[in-house]
């Protein structure tokens, strides 16, 4: 008689996943597919700390670019400085 009880409940859970189960797939054939999101015409402008790169690094100012490359060219524009000589750290 417990066995039967038992087996019934466990039938009735398996039944209720399978119908849910088949819901959730239903709902996923159905969704349609996601659309990108468009690109801004001009690049993220990042902040970047300049450093120029001596034994300490002596911090120079901030210049906000896209790449790291561009925020060295912009330091060494705005600080005066060779850019072999500077270091761009992103800052958060």
């Amino acid at each position: 008689m417990q066995f039967e009880i038992w087996t019934s409940r466990a039938r009735g859970l398996l039944a209720d996943a399978l119908e849910y189960s088949q819901q959730v797939m239903a709902l996923v054939s159905e969704r349609t597919r996601l659309e990108a999101l468009p690109l801004p015409d001009e690049p993220l402008l990042l902040s970047w700390s300049i450093y120029l790169a001596d034994t300490p690094a002596k911090w120079l100012g901030t210049v906000e670019a896209a790449t790291p490359r561009e925020a060295i060219a912009d330091g060494a524009e705005k600080f005066k400085q060779p850019k072999e000589r500077l270091m761009a750290v992103r800052r958060s």
